[in-house]
């Protein structure tokens, strides 16, 4: 059985929809991809910054609030005050974060490195993702495997294709390990 590597690699934050005051209605909003820390007396707030696509207006995505600066490291409050694109990918991947402070997120703009899989051999596919995408683990094979929605889903049915690692092929979304088995 031959072993084909796929990772999953953010391209871009996602948009998140949430109320603009401005525009009076639900908008979608963009990640700036800066932090903003303010500090009041001995505790610090940071937020990651987020722009109304229609009409530039900022919302303040709490990521810590009325934490001491000891309690983060210093390594990490560094990567905070010089606007590290990563951990802010980081936080604007993170949709339990997005969804307690009243957001829709939306799905990662994605690409998917790796090596093409023959569907005439028996093949094992890991796919790894570092961060949370919201794409569908079905959208992200049928792409890679060129398969038609109806094709896929009657090789899911003929157990041709099936998941080592327990997730959902169907409903599923993109979130860390998955390995997936392909059978001719």
């Amino acid at each position: 059985m031959k072993t084909v590597y796929w990772e999953a690699r953010v391209i871009a934050a996602p948009m998140t929809v949430r109320y603009c005051k401005h525009c009076g209605g639900r908008m979608p909003f963009a990640c700036s991809g800066r932090f903003r820390i303010n500090a009041q007396q001995k505790r610090l707030d940071i937020w990651l910054i987020y722009k109304c696509s229609a009409c530039d207006t900022t919302w303040n995505l709490p990521v810590h609030e009325r934490i001491s600066p000891q309690a983060l490291p210093q390594e990490m409050l560094s990567r905070y005050t010089n606007n590290d694109e990563e951990l802010a990918l980081l936080h604007a991947t993170d949709t339990a974060l997005l969804k307690q402070n009243g957001s829709e997120p939306g799905a990662c703009e994605v690409s998917i490195a790796g090596e093409e899989a023959d569907l005439s051999e028996e093949t094992e596919i890991r796919l790894t993702a570092k961060l949370p995408t919201g794409i569908r683990i079905a959208a992200i094979l049928r792409e890679k495997l060129k398969l038609s929605r109806s094709a896929y889903e009657r090789m899911c049915a003929d157990g041709n294709i099936v998941c080592l690692s327990g997730h959902d092929l169907q409903k599923g979304k993109l979130n860390g390990d998955i390995i997936v088995q392909i059978k001719p």
